[in-house]
């Protein structure tokens, strides 16, 4: 009686050991995740990202966006990167899952035309190209069906200046808009992603 016990026991703990090491690798995310930010789309900009989890903690990413809005009948269009390296500070969960701090670069380049010609006939044209840093802190969800979903707010600088071909400076005045899309000076940085963990 006592043998039948002490197996019963030993047969519900090798069931039991596979179930948990199951339960624990469904709660390991793959290491890579591709996502889009939703909200880019109503300022016509597309923009998205791929993260890489590195280590446990570490995580590389790349963001790249391209634009194209016109403000005040002036028309912005160009692309940018975002280079980011996110530290996932949970204690139970890994890379890219959990709540990050991130440091990240900005390089961006505009490419602007005013709705005006100069006396021979050119359009108004200028060129910006901003290069900025900041850091941000946010989280990641991971599902089971492998949905991931990025929420973040970050903080930073941007510095550049407008270089103007063809008109002056003040006839690409779009207001606190452009100013917010051109990003000089300081800058918050908020932000939702979603996407898929692979």
């Amino acid at each position: 009686m006592k043998n039948r016990i002490i197996l019963a026991f030993a047969a519900a703990a090798l069931l039991f050991i596979p179930a948990q090491q199951a339960q624990a690798q469904a709660q390991q995310p793959n290491r890579a995740v591709i996502k889009v930010n939703p909200l880019s789309a109503f300022a016509l900009t597309g923009s998205g990202f791929l993260e890489y989890a590195i280590t446990d903690n570490l995580s590389a990413q790349l963001g790249a966006s391209v634009t194209g809005v016109s403000i005040s009948n002036i028309k912005f269009s160009g692309y940018g990167f975002t280079p980011e390296l996110r530290y996932y500070f949970s204690e139970n969960k890994v890379a890219p899952m959990g709540p990050y701090v991130a440091g990240y670069g900005r390089i961006r380049s505009f490419k602007l035309t005013a709705e005006k010609q100069d006396e021979e006939g050119r359009d108004y044209s200028a060129t910006y190209k901003p290069i900025g840093a900041g850091v941000a802190i946010g989280n990641q969800w991971i599902f089971n069906s492998g949905f991931t979903f990025d929420v973040f707010l970050g903080a930073g600088y941007n510095g550049g200046n407008l270089k103007v071909n063809v008109g002056t400076e003040e006839d690409f005045d779009t207001g606190i808009i452009g100013d917010m899309l051109l990003g000089g000076g300081f800058a918050v940085r908020p932000g939702i992603a979603i996407g898929y963990n692979f």
